[in-house]
């Protein structure tokens, strides 16, 4: 019995820890760039780091970050960065030296 219980408050602590860790209206309000966003992305010449380039042309502000796929080790995200409309900005990343590089780049955009 009080293995069970054991058992079931580390469920419980876990369970909760996980959900603290994930914001739903941060999660809610990611999106990939649309219309108004107008996004490029490159990978240096190391293969390591990538960029991503977004012109915001809407009427309001937004945020992006870089979001790097990196092969044989954890995925990286850039700094959250503001936009504003008419303007252009970058955000980058880096893989870990211990992983292949870079195997992909996109964008998470959300609005303001």
């Amino acid at each position: 019995m009080r293995t069970r219980r054991r058992a079931l408050a580390l469920w419980a602590v876990l369970t909760l820890t996980t959900m603290a860790q994930v914001s739903p209206a941060e999660a809610a309000a990611m999106r990939p760039p649309g219309s108004g966003e107008a996004c490029t992305y490159s990978v240096s010449q190391n293969g390591f780091e990538a960029t991503a380039v977004c012109k915001n042309d809407n009427h309001h502000p937004v945020e992006f970050r870089a979001v790097i796929i990196c092969g044989m080790s954890w995925d990286a995200t850039g700094d959250w960065v503001t936009v504003q409309p008419g303007k252009r900005r970058s955000s980058s990343g880096r893989c870990s030296q211990l992983g292949t590089g870079v195997g992909g780049v996109s964008a998470d955009v959300r609005d303001l």
